[in-house]
């Protein structure tokens, strides 16, 4: 992990090398860097960029989060597939825009509308450390999961546990379906400190079939050095 303060903003780097679970091969399938922010506005914003074998990238991922408020804004542009995405949102209503095969290529935007706190895969760590004495206290959280690329959201729940060294975050699909499909995915903390060390389950970014369905990846997200949480807890704004 790189940590750096520019102009009075901290911020954190590090890259996680992902693996297909799906495969026997032990070959990483991407890699991606992971850079989050603290802004002198009281928000934070993460990003991480998927890469592989061809330039420039294979998916890159922007959110934006407020500790009072949540989830304010995503983004998400996959090259090679020609997406390119966007949601804002403003207290429980969030305008999502999107242009990809589905679309025929044309921005298409729509109203989501949120019963609970909504959350994406990338500002799940941001929630977790913002509600961490909760959670280690054995409470059950919700929030509604976004998916840009279908402009649609679900319930999760998070829950904590200890395993070993690791304090462990699940995140699991609300409706049986889901869970059956996806199983939960799990974020691993080094011990009590909120310090990322991997992610285990479901990952971005999506791929296409030849019929052009989805394919979603199911694997494990290993970083290179821990990523620190910690300025969100000890923001003014917590």
């Amino acid at each position: 992990m790189i940590l750096s303060r520019v102009n009075s903003q901290l911020s954190v780097a590090s890259k996680a090398k992902v693996f297909d679970q799906k495969h026997q091969s032990e070959r990483a399938m991407f890699e991606y860097k992971l850079s989050v922010e603290a802004k002198e506005n009281g928000t934070f914003e993460a990003n991480r960029i998927w890469l592989g074998l061809t330039s420039p990238y294979i998916a890159k991922e922007t959110v934006v989060w407020c500790p009072k408020q949540g989830l304010k804004k995503v983004e998400m542009h996959q090259p090679h597939l020609n997406e390119s995405g966007s949601l804002a949102i403003s207290a429980k209503q969030g305008r999502a825009d999107l242009s990809s095969q589905n679309t025929e290529y044309k921005q298409k935007s729509k109203t989501l509308n949120f019963s609970k706190r909504p959350c994406t895969l990338l500002s799940i760590p941001f929630e977790i450390v913002h509600h961490w004495d909760e959670l280690s206290a054995g409470n059950v959280l919700y929030f509604d999961y976004t998916v840009l690329k279908v402009q649609a959201h679900t319930g999760v729940k998070l829950t904590m546990r200890d395993e070993s060294e690791f304090k462990v975050v699940s995140v699991t699909p609300e409706k049986w379906f889901w869970r059956l499909l996806f199983g939960s995915t799990e974020y691993y903390f080094e011990g009590d400190a909120p310090k990322l060390t991997k992610i285990v389950g479901l990952l971005e970014p999506r791929d296409r079939n030849l019929r052009g369905k989805y394919v979603e990846y199911l694997g494990r997200a290993i970083f290179d050095r821990t990523v620190d949480f910690s300025m969100i807890k000890e923001s003014n704004h917590v």
